[in-house]
């Protein structure tokens, strides 16, 4: 590489950029909003990392061979954003816990288990924060109950960050006083990690919304699927709506990112009276 291109980041072509998003988004389903200069930046940051000096070089990466899906893989967990934070919305968090009352006393088949699904969880901080909740509530008022959750993301970078368990004092500072002492605990003067009891019963994993069909996991008595569709179109954005829905048993709870339903319905949900959280209910068919 010559004293040039190892001085600033090699430089993409509106063209070459033009067919790597659209060959992006017919691979994982994602259209990105951040702007051209970003992104062709950051396709900059991998081509330099690879030792590439030109777009052709890297465009001709992208065959159909196994280290082409690898750098697919790759690019994407650059340019996909992950902003999350525990406890991001309060009100939708809260839900889940006049949720998990309505379950247990005003239902006549409480449930022997609870299960949740953070879809699109990034590092895991609404996981984390939805365990807190579930806990919380269990310990306190059905200790027999079994409960568990996952989490699933697109990007394999996040994911493995959330199963450290591990985050910053300024991260954690989001967290309610209330949940603090049971699971929380400091590693360092600048780290703090997840107790291990709300570790070993939630799980992270790679996954992509556009595949959900084919995930093997199903049954869920609460999905979060927040500020993740709003990277699909209308057409794809349903479609995963509907794919959630049936993973969730009947009287479930969707929670979804405000405006990523926008005009989206089906018969078997009803939308949850929560000002200021977009959540449905699904019905139980008798």
């Amino acid at each position: 590489m010559s004293l040039a291109h190892a001085q600033s980041p090699p430089t993409v072509g509106s063209e070459q950029l033009s067919q790597l998003m659209h060959r992006l988004r017919a691979q994982s389903g994602i259209k990105l909003d951040s702007t051209q200069a970003v992104i062709a930046r950051n396709i900059g940051e991998r081509m330099t990392a690879l030792g590439m000096a030109t777009s052709q070089e890297y465009m001709a990466l992208f065959d159909d061979s196994i280290s082409a899906r690898a750098e697919w893989l790759a690019l994407t967990d650059l340019l996909t954003i992950k902003q999350t934070r525990f406890f991001r919305q309060p009100e939708a968090i809260e839900l889940v816990a006049s949720y998990l009352q309505n379950q247990f006393i005003a239902s006549a088949n409480p449930p022997a288990e609870i299960s949740f699904w953070s879809a699109g969880c990034s590092t895991g901080q609404e996981l984390y924060s939805l365990a807190m909740v579930v806990d919380t509530y269990i310990r306190k008022h059905r200790p027999l109950v079994e409960w568990h959750g996952i989490g699933t993301d697109l990007s394999f970078r996040a994911i493995a960050e959330g199963q450290r368990g591990c985050f910053s004092e300024l991260a954690t500072a989001a967290i309610p006083q209330k949940y603090r002492r049971d699971y929380i605990s400091a590693t360092s003067d600048a780290e703090f990690r997840i107790s291990d009891d709300l570790l070993s019963r939630t799980h992270l994993f790679h996954s992509n919304l556009l595949h959900v069909h084919n995930a093997p996991f199903a049954d869920f008595d609460v999905i979060f699927c927040q500020n993740v569709l709003i990277y699909f179109d209308h057409p794809t954005r349903f479609w995963v709506i509907n794919q959630l829905t049936e993973r969730l048993r009947p009287g479930g709870l969707l929670v979804l990112g405000a405006g990523e339903d926008f005009r989206w319905s089906h018969p078997l949900m009803k939308r949850a009276p929560c000002p200021g959280v977009c959540a449905y209910k699904k019905l139980e068919v008798q």
